[in-house]
């Protein structure tokens, strides 16, 4: 019974305010399509800087007997936090609605670039990577990351409504309190994929480029 309420809950939801999602989705993806036009917009020097600075990571996972995931975890979940926080704190007035959508803009550039640059420079093993290190997180990360961006919108878009009737102002008060709990929920979802990229992450990139991806096959891979 609890489940169905809840299903019905979000269906409610989403059916509510669907043009919010679409233009949430809608600046997402325009972010994602920005990334991924950036990459063929870079330098060689740059794309070697990128790839160095990959190799070096792989080398110190190859290099330690023991990884150190609890401070990859604690990395992942700040980052996460810090999205969360901005989107919250956005969405508290109407003035700063607009920067939830650069925010998700943002998240979504860098989504898109890190997955046309790896695909672009390191072909099928780059793809690979993105197969197994960045699409499994996505599907909480990218959810996630809408949801909190239509929550602050619709919280902005009430504050605007009201802002004018002083005699509502301790509802508009109130009403923080369930804004708050919604992103809470969230940022537990967000801890799930933070476990992912802190013990299954460091796994892949140690696997293709400390084996599979020596020297001789890293100067292949280099644009000639």
């Amino acid at each position: 019974m609890n489940a169905l309420k809840i299903k019905t809950n979000v269906m409610l939801h989403i059916r509510e305010n669907i043009a919010l999602y679409l233009l949430v989705v809608f600046v997402f993806i325009t972010g994602v399509a920005a990334g991924g036009f950036t990459v063929s917009s870079i330098s060689a020097e740059q794309r070697l800087y990128l790839a160095d600075y990959l190799q070096g990571y792989s080398y110190i996972l190859g290099n330690q007997p023991h990884v150190d995931r609890s401070t990859i975890f604690i990395k992942a979940v700040l980052h996460n936090l810090q999205t969360a926080f901005f989107i919250w704190l956005f969405g508290l007035t109407y003035l700063s609605a607009p920067l939830v959508l650069i925010t998700v803009g943002a998240r979504g550039f860098f989504l898109g670039f890190t997955v046309a640059f790896l695909i672009d420079y390191y072909a099928l093993n780059g793809l690979f990577m993105v197969l197994t290190c960045i699409l499994p997180q996505s599907f909480i990360h990218i959810p996630c990351l809408m949801v909190m961006g239509v929550l602050a919108l619709q919280f902005g878009i009430e504050r605007f409504r009201i802002r004018k009737l002083p005699h509502l102002k301790h509802m508009r008060l109130r009403r923080i309190a369930p804004y708050t709990f919604k992103f809470v929920l969230i940022i537990i979802a967000f801890f799930v994929s933070s476990m992912f990229e802190a013990f299954v992450v460091p796994l892949v990139f140690k696997f293709l480029f400390a084996n599979m991806l020596k020297v001789k096959d890293f100067i292949t891979f280099l644009p000639k």
